[in-house]
């Protein structure tokens, strides 16, 4: 088993900063004596805010696995530029998020700040073990398992949000389960002529979420691997139909008159809110994009694209130990993911907060917030552990989610999933950091324009190429797809 020798240096400093940390804690602590024979870990968790309630919840967490497992946590929320700072300082924890958005597991990884659990998992925990199955790909790295991927969304699905009182109810048109997204333009059409005046599409400068997940990313939304392609090959956006087609729609239904002419310099308060037409990113069956009461109008969602499943989708929300710990303390970490991977009632605690009085029951098994549980700790579910054991949440007494949705959505995975061809195929930045850095400062100074629909893709992109071929970009393809190339020979079937 390969753990904590390969990391000499690092160790020490891990230990030591340990009595460091106290006065950057933004969790709540174990303060109660659960017995001695109790293993106290310190898990650092993503949140940009700490909830209110967070003392009281995990306090009865800790009872609840004290009792079971002999295991208790100090759970902290932390932000991604702190997250960043813990792992650079050294400072000690025992469990901490990591993903591909925030403490990035591949630089991360790559540094020996992470655990091998491979020697392990298996025997200590195999009801976790078996609960991962394929997924744990996510988590490998030269032949060793250094986190615990957080069973949730695995693969990305791009979606319209449509209003089906106007569309369905008003026109008679049908919203599907699924579309084109040329097939939208029918809906754009009807609600243009109806109201002239008004923007049917409600879109901030951001542009519509999912074009970032259109391929699966290599640098950035520069360059990409075609989930499409038999045989992996790295592209720019501007080759990828799937990507480039969607741009010229939307700079064709902004000069239709279908966005509004300021969106690239809108603010998201600033969107209609009476928009007819949204984009989103989530799972069929998802109801949070679908409440009346939020919108004033109710919402049916059709999807557009996906799912694409990748290692990098796969990412999304993980939990690693730290390559400081003893093997007690890793034993007792993955005993505690097990507990939230497999017992409901104790990953609702974490996940909802105290049955009474932050959630209840439904008669149809989802659960249901209440007020204060909104208010305290509304908190999504990746952030502290599996989301499938988790109960559904639904939207209110009258709006019910399905309970076996979680079900059906790994269902669809396996029926029409889109595999990435590329086996986690990562590139090494630093082989072409100042070319990396300069065709991204390019790529900032189009984007905006490009992602809303504001410039026209055929005259922009000419412009942006040769700017970027000028700062090395057929190097840098060429050294990324040399790389690709020897990864798949080194990884075949």
């Amino acid at each position: 088993m390969r753990t904590v020798n390969r990391f000499g240096k690092k160790i020490l400093s891990l230990l030591t900063a340990a009595v460091m940390t106290a006065g950057l804690l933004t969790g709540c602590g174990a303060e109660q004596d659960y017995g001695k024979d109790v293993i106290t870990l310190r898990w650092v968790t993503f949140g940009t805010a700490v909830p209110d309630d967070l003392q009281k919840i995990v306090k009865k967490a800790n009872e609840y696995s004290a009792e079971k497992i002999g295991v208790v946590v100090n759970l902290e929320f932390q932000p991604s530029e702190m997250l960043n700072l813990i792992m650079a300082s050294g400072e000690y924890y025992d469990m901490i998020f990591t993903s591909t958005w925030a403490n990035v597991f591949n630089n991360q990884v790559a540094k020996g700040m992470f655990y091998d659990i491979s020697g392990i998992v298996r025997d200590e925990t195999p009801e976790l073990y078996d609960k991962i199955g394929e997924y744990w790909e996510a988590a490998e790295y030269e032949g060793g398992l250094y986190a615990v991927p957080t069973l949730k969304d695995m693969g990305s699905e791009m979606m319209f949000r449509l209003n089906s009182d106007y569309f369905e109810k008003e026109k008679g048109m049908t919203i599907p389960e699924s579309m084109s997204f040329e097939d939208l333009e029918p809906y754009l059409e009807a609600y243009k002529k109806d109201f002239p005046h008004k923007y049917p599409i409600g879109m901030d400068k951001s542009g519509f979420p999912g074009y970032s997940n259109l391929q699966e990313p290599v640098i950035g939304n520069i360059l990409g691997i075609p989930y499409e392609l038999d045989t992996p090959k790295v592209v720019p956006f501007w080759e990828n139909e799937n990507v480039i087609g969607k741009f010229r729609l939307l700079h064709k239904w902004y000069e239709l008159g279908y966005i509004s002419p300021d969106v690239a310099a809108m603010e998201f308060s600033a969107i209609d809110h009476d928009s007819p037409v949204r984009f989103g990113v989530a799972w069929r069956g998802y109801l949070g994009y679908s409440n009346p009461a939020d919108w004033g109008f109710n919402v049916k969602t059709s999807i557009y694209a996906g799912p694409y499943i990748s290692k990098a989708t796969e990412q999304g929300a993980m939990t690693a130990i730290c390559a400081g710990c003893t093997e007690e303390k890793a034993r007792a970490a993955l005993r505690y993911l097990q507990l939230l991977g497999s017992d409901t009632k104790f990953r609702d605690i974490l996940a909802y907060g105290i049955e009474g009085e932050h959630f209840n029951y439904l008669p149809n098994g989802t659960i249901l917030r209440t007020q204060r549980g909104s208010d305290c700790y509304s908190t999504s579910l990746y952030q502290t552990g599996s989301v499938v054991t988790a109960s559904v949440e639904s939207v209110s007494e009258d709006f019910l989610n399905d309970p076996d949705q979680w079900d059906k959505v790994f269902e669809g995975y396996k029926e029409y999933g889109i595999r990435s061809k590329s086996k986690g195929f990562v590139y090494d930045q630093s082989r072409k950091e100042d070319i990396i850095a300069t065709i991204n400062a390019i790529y900032l100074n189009y984007s905006t324009d490009l992602v809303t629909g504001t410039s026209d893709p055929d005259v922009v992109i000419p412009k942006m190429k040769a700017e970027m071929e000028a700062a090395g970009l057929d190097e840098l393809l060429e050294d990324i797809q040399s790389e690709l190339d020897k990864y798949l020979a080194e990884n075949p079937d």
